[in-house]
């Protein structure tokens, strides 16, 4: 993964930052990754905690927070993105929680088809999912129709979407505890039928300051179609960022490297 120099019309350079689904998959960040290179945005992908000991530690949010510092550092970013997808949308969410003060920087937040947690912590989850039941979402979806017909293939495919669930289920539940947020931008689509709009639009009773809801076709993953829904929602993001501090200087942006 990389970061590039990226600086807009108004001199403000921006970091885009994301987490994957469950399961790691999808072209969901992949089209967000070159929405990004089109508009000149530093980008870097950043993992889901690999374990709830990871998250409960703390090693998950400080090994993101140097990654992140880093991806700042190299590109010279004044503000941070946080694009979350799914349970990445949770991930996104929990790193949240006090990274503007640990940055020195200017922090947004959107989340892509993330279930909001009900009053009891609890989301739409496949941690008790079966082999079949796991094919049959990631079929609908749109997941190649070979892999999920080779059992072994697929009961490891399975084992590891289990394992990133019970992650997220620990992550919905801190979210549940966790006090209201101050702005947030969501987008949800209409064919998503694992976190459809109506698990999405509970947002709104857990941010204090504006919320953001963009409901657009397409299913649980966004391909090429949805992009520009996708630019939109990034836009209207960063237009609510808070401006970045008045005085920091920048090192100067180096080449791109490998994380």
């Amino acid at each position: 993964m990389s970061a590039a120099t990226a600086t807009g019309t108004t001199g403000v350079r921006d970091l885009i930052a994301s987490f994957p689904a469950a399961g790691a998959g999808g072209s969901t960040l992949g089209n967000l990754e070159k929405l990004a290179a089109r508009r000149g945005m530093a980008y870097t992908a950043l993992p889901n905690p690999p374990s709830t000991q990871a998250l409960t530690s703390g090693g998950w949010q400080e090994a993101c927070t140097e990654q992140l510092r880093r991806a700042a550092g190299r590109s010279g970013a004044d503000r941070v993105v946080l694009v979350g997808h799914c349970m990445g949308g949770l991930s996104a969410l929990r790193l949240h929680d006090g990274l503007t003060e640990r940055l020195a920087l200017s922090v947004a937040l959107l989340v892509i088809n993330a279930p909001c947690p009900d009053p009891e912590g609890r989301i739409p989850t496949m941690s008790h999912y079966s082999d079949a039941q796991v094919a049959a979402a990631l079929a609908h979806d749109g997941f190649p129709q070979d892999l999920l017909d080779d059992e072994d293939m697929l009961a490891e495919i399975a084992d590891g979407i289990r394992r990133d669930a019970v992650v997220a289920d620990h992550l919905a539940e801190w979210v549940a505890a966790a006090g209201p947020l101050g702005t947030l931008h969501v987008l949800s689509t209409r064919g998503d039928v694992f976190i459809p709009p109506e698990n999405v639009v509970g947002w709104r009773h857990r941010v204090a300051g504006e919320f953001h809801l963009t409901v657009a076709d397409g299913g649980h993953s966004l391909d090429e179609t949805v992009i520009g829904v996708l630019e939109r929602s990034l836009e209207a993001c960063l237009a609510a960022v808070a401006e970045p501090p008045p005085v920091r200087p920048h090192a100067a942006p180096t080449t791109p490297e490998a994380e």
